[in-house]
């Protein structure tokens, strides 16, 4: 082995430029052309193996990856012309050449069976055209879908208001009138109407997040939590909740669906309290190129268990104990994540959750109006 290196570097020849003799314009127009191709052969493999590793999904990765090292063997056979020009190390040249040779028949033999199957790919064109027409598909899908639902349940309101009418007018009439079966039935009957007519609110309020969503703009969240806490005031004042915030910023954003956010975390955090009375701390901080909201509380906490199910829809982890259809996380998770956010939580049983949503920043966000700076502030009633 040690004999053929040896050899390999054998310079018993006449080195190359004595062919020029050693004329400088000719030695340095090849030294410096050879130069320059072997670094462009050698930085193609780089942007291949780039490429493969930022796109695993990219069929025949294989083939870039054997291009790769062919390319990279025909940039030193280039190399070792502008040493020989100077060296007379031919051996060793004729090996890389050897190894370049057979490294071309290899991608070529790859190369042959995979023609076929790279022609019957789709065109690009092909396939923006197909991609526009999914698209379009399914911009009318989703589009039927709103008005199926807006409609089913504006439909349904009317015949279900005299349902309920009815049976709370036999609750007041004959409670007491009858036998207790009865009076328990009726109960019953009342009670599913209620439901259902809170289903309906919730399935039209769920059905309107894209029809009547807003144009993004400057949005004070200050003023949108204020505007939130307003409406809860007669939650908060049963409760004895104790709600407190950090200064928030100016994001650009759909105001009121905003608002729907918080008052639905908020409300949540109201609703499950524990023994003592809700403390909940609204608070907002920059985090990269996002603000992350969050909304933490002391109450009755989430299992983990229950990670995947929180935010699907009608999704009840608190049985019939609590009021509601499990719909409010739900309508959440569809706001933040038309605004480019996403959203999650922290929780432990029975030592309170923390609600996190993201907004990604944008250039309304980069500066803070002054009426963004309010100072830390509590609500308690």
């Amino acid at each position: 082995m040690f004999e053929f290196l040896k050899r390999l570097f054998d310079t018993d020849f006449m080195p190359h430029g004595q062919c020029y003799l050693w004329r400088p314009d000719v030695l340095w127009l090849h030294a410096v052309s050879d130069v320059a191709i072997t670094l462009a052969y050698y930085s193609i493999p780089l942007i291949l193996v780039y490429f493969i590793r930022k796109r695993r999904d990219v069929p025949f990765n294989r083939l870039f990856l054997m291009f790769g090292v062919f390319i990279f063997a025909c940039g030193t056979t280039h190399l070792l012309e502008v040493w020989t020009l100077w060296v007379p190390v031919y051996r060793l040249a004729g090996v890389v050449k050897l190894i370049t040779a057979a490294t071309s028949i290899a991608t070529a033999a790859v190369l042959v069976p995979i023609v076929p199957k790279a022609l019957a790919l789709p065109s690009l064109e092909e396939s923006n055209r197909k991609l526009r027409q999914m698209t379009s598909a399914l911009k009318r899908s989703n589009r039927d879908l709103e008005q199926f639902g807006y409609i089913v349940s504006h439909d349904l309101q009317e015949p279900l208001r005299m349902v309920a009418s009815y049976v709370q007018l036999l609750k007041r009439r004959y409670t007491g009138r009858l036998d207790a079966d009865a009076d328990e039935y009726i109960r019953f009957a009342v009670e599913g109407a209620t439901r259902m007519q809170r289903l309906i609110d919730d399935l039209l309020a769920y059905s309107r997040l894209s029809s009547q969503a807003r144009p993004f703009a400057p949005c004070d969240c200050n003023a949108v939590l204020a505007a939130t806490l307003a409406s809860l005031q007669m939650a908060i004042k049963e409760s004895g909740a104790v709600i407190t915030n950090q200064a928030l910023p100016v994001i650009l954003a759909d105001a009121t669906q905003l608002g729907i956010v918080l008052q639905n975390l908020i409300g949540n955090a109201i609703k499950f309290h524990g023994p003592e009375p809700p403390r909940i701390h609204v608070d907002a901080r920059k985090n990269g190129e996002e603000w992350v909201f969050s909304v933490t509380d002391n109450g009755i906490g989430i299992d983990a268990q229950y990670a995947d199910q929180v935010f699907v829809m009608f999704k009840r982890l608190n049985g019939r104990d609590f009021a509601g259809n499990g719909i409010g996380l739900a309508v959440c998770k569809s706001i933040v994540e038309r605004h480019g956010g996403h959203i999650w939580f922290e929780s432990r049983p029975h030592q309170g959750t923390t609600f996190f949503f993201s907004y990604p920043l944008r250039p309304v966000d980069q500066a803070e109006t002054s009426a963004a700076q309010i100072p830390n502030r509590a609500a308690a009633v």
